[in-house]
């Protein structure tokens, strides 16, 4: 029977019968250093934990060699406590963590990532070293021969995206030089935006990236003049798919490059105001 990518998933995600459940000290609980999502509203988190009298959902934790456990999923939580106990709360330093054991570094992340996802709204940053992450574990399983379908099917359905988003991130990520794409993870431009860029030479990105941040500060400034502002701005946000494909439409029948260069940065300014709504 050829060995599938479901399969494998289930078994690494939901298969806890050799596993327990363990009350371990908040002391022996270490952040990975792998995570990248983003530990943020600790103090409100930490006020929803008191009230309902400590943490009522596990922990996922791995042994580390050299002592204490690797925190897989749970790094809010273990935050939470912590900004408890450091306020001179009562609560207990005790956190219920379900103890797993690894084959190997991939399967590792797939918890680490899939576990958190499901747990959250994703920024683009996060959301494209999910991407980065999923698609390298998935291109060394095909080569292994592991059978899953299509990729972008499956990512978009693990990530919880449309197959569009992922086809958007396998664009830049083939396509876009290196600037756009540690914008993307700065959280500098939007993966749509990158998206746009990604379709150009590899000459104009750059140039196109210039623009956009520059464009980009000058429309926050436009934005602040005043409330006949506010409105123009609010219409661009809610017409912005009409208007790129306005710009498209003109892009199409014109020659002047100067011009063109031009109107694209537009396109992308649209695609980023458009994300706002």
């Amino acid at each position: 029977m050829a060995v599938t990518m479901q399969s494998n998933l289930q078994a690494i995600v939901q298969n806890t019968l050799t596993d327990s459940i363990r009350m371990i000290d908040i002391s022996e609980l270490h952040e990975s250093a792998e995570n990248f999502f983003t530990v943020d509203r600790i103090e409100e988190f930490a006020d929803t934990i008191l009230g309902q009298g400590g943490v009522k959902d596990n922990l996922v934790v791995r042994p580390l060699e050299s002592g204490g456990y690797e925190i897989i999923s749970g790094h809010r939580r273990k935050a939470a406590v912590q900004h408890l106990l450091d306020r001179g709360e009562t609560i207990s330093r005790y956190l219920p963590c379900l103890v797993q054991q690894y084959p190997d570094e991939d399967a590792r992340m797939l918890d680490l990532v899939l576990m958190n996802v499901s747990a959250r709204s994703l920024s683009d940053p996060e959301l494209w070293e999910c991407f980065e992450t999923m698609e390298r574990i998935f291109k060394a399983k095909k080569q292994a021969g592991e059978k899953f379908g299509r990729t972008r099917e499956r990512l978009a359905k693990l990530l919880g995206v449309s197959p569009a988003q992922i086809g958007k991130m396998q664009n830049v990520e083939r396509n876009a030089v290196p600037s756009v794409v540690a914008a993307v993870k700065d959280g500098a431009l939007s993966i749509s935006a990158a998206n746009e860029i990604a379709k150009l030479d590899a000459s104009e990105q750059n140039q196109q990236l210039r623009n956009t941040s520059k464009n980009k500060r000058n429309s926050r400034k436009v934005a602040t003049n005043s409330n006949t502002d506010d409105v123009l701005l609010q219409f661009v946000r809610e017409h912005s798919a009409q208007l790129c494909d306005v710009l498209a439409e003109i892009i199409g029948r014109t020659e002047n490059a100067e011009t063109i260069a031009l109107l694209r940065t537009l396109q992308t300014m649209l695609v980023q105001e458009g994300e706002k709504r």
